[in-house]
């Protein structure tokens, strides 16, 4: 017998409509759009979103679609950065530059990331401990 997902089983709970109107209303840039798509008024998604399956369902549904897109990401980083690294031998001065600042600028970023994450980690370390002794 296999788990239930909480996907699967917020989809029990939300109409054969809703259901349909999710896709279109996750994968379009606004509400209206989305609702336009999706066959439905604005002011029917808003009355949906009262309902705390819906909402819940509507939830669950973007993060799963951001996950995916996140994992597809994820498999072209190696790509990107060894063409990024190509640049660097451009014989363009100024291609050169841009591509140098970039790679720089990113380090940076990832690094400073690295380094909050860690502080997280020790706050997180702190407040259980706390917990613990109280």
């Amino acid at each position: 017998m296999s788990k239930e997902t909480d996907l699967e089983r917020i989809g029990q709970q939300i109409t054969e409509k809703q259901k349909r109107a999710i896709p279109f209303l996750i994968a379009s840039k606004d509400v209206e759009n989305g609702c336009k798509t999706a066959g439905i008024t604005t002011t029917c998604f808003y009355t949906w979103m009262k309902g705390e399956a819906f909402a819940k369902a509507l939830h669950e549904a973007r993060n799963e679609f951001v996950n995916e897109a996140m994992e597809k990401l994820k498999k072209h980083v190696g790509q990107a950065v060894d063409e990024l690294a190509k640049l660097l031998d451009s014989s363009n001065e100024e291609i050169k530059r841009k591509t140098a600042n970039n790679i720089i600028e990113l380090s940076l970023r990832w690094r400073e990331a690295g380094e909050i994450e860690t502080r997280l980690e020790q706050i997180e370390r702190i407040i259980i401990e706390r917990r613990t002794y109280r």
